[in-house]
């Protein structure tokens, strides 16, 4: 392996800290092996990431781009989705996606993930989905997906970019079969080929905002991930927000309020419904 030069690549989007965590933990792994790492959390600075897809694009000889985002009404955030819409097409590029998910279902994530990355021509050599608690239910004692990501699931992580090594250190790196990412059930597919963030902004409560008490700290403008918040003198929500409640969440004076019981229902349900095995899992060919 020592004889072997590549550069890595790792982008992501994490509005409750969880993906934030799996990316640190590949970058630390990474770089244990001396490995020249570029890491981009996308959402917020577009110059930043246009910065990090020229260099992309610049290097030369393989590269391995670790793709990350949580789950979201079954799938990826559609920013991730449009991030690898732009990436620059490139010889010997390896992708790996990996999803945190918050226990109700992984859903499509990996397999859409990978479909897409392998039609911009990178080649998908391993993946990952790692349980989180659910990022929605912050106010409960225990919440699905409690005590997750964990030191095991970190160590699942280093096995990963190990496995990752390895392959890149072949002539012909081993790509996964798109089969493989194909774990959920046929059935429970077209029910999650229903669903999308779009669809899920119609079930989940409003949130409102208390004028009384909120003022206008701009601490919700800064927390939010995806820079969808502007104070007007209130905080005003624009089209692309994701529903991630960390303007609510996050508030110094619980001044954004919604009402999440029901969300919290639904989730158990999901999960129940799903049992999905295994969950927290790597792939690798």
């Amino acid at each position: 392996m020592a004889e072997t030069t590549f550069k890595s690549f790792i982008f992501y989007c994490s509005p409750a800290g969880t993906t934030r965590h799996a990316a640190k933990v590949i970058e630390s792994k990474l770089k244990l092996g001396k490995r020249e790492v570029t890491v981009c959390e996308i959402g917020k600075d577009e110059k930043q990431l246009t910065q990090v897809l020229r260099n992309l694009a610049e290097t030369e000889g393989k590269v391995s781009v670790f793709i990350g985002s949580p789950v979201y009404a079954s799938h990826a955030l559609p920013l991730i989705v449009d991030l690898i819409e732009r990436l620059p097409a490139k010889n010997q590029s390896y992708a790996v996606p990996f999803a945190t998910w918050g226990g109700a279902t992984s859903g499509l994530a990996l397999e859409e993930m990978g479909a897409a990355l392998a039609a911009r021509g990178y080649g998908v050599i391993a993946a990952a989905k790692i349980l989180a608690v659910h990022s929605l239910m912050w106010q409960l004692e225990n919440p699905v997906g409690l005590g997750h990501p964990n030191a095991a699931d970190d160590r699942l992580l280093e096995e990963l970019v190990d496995g990752v090594e390895k392959n890149l250190g072949l002539p012909e790196p081993l790509l996964l079969l798109p089969a493989i990412l194909e774990y959920q059930p046929r059935p429970m597919v077209e029910d999650m080929l229903k669903l999308n963030l779009q669809i899920a902004k119609g079930i989940l409560p409003q949130r409102t905002v208390n004028e009384d008490v909120c003022t206008q700290c701009g601490e919700c403008v800064a927390q939010c991930p995806v820079a969808a918040l502007t104070l007007t003198p209130w905080p005003v929500f624009a089209e692309h927000c994701i529903l991630c409640f960390n303007c609510m969440r996050l508030c110094p004076e619980n001044a954004i309020e919604a009402d999440l019981t029901a969300i919290y229902d639904r989730v158990r349900q999901r999960a129940e419904a799903a049992r999905e095995g295994v969950p927290s899992q790597i792939y690798l060919p």
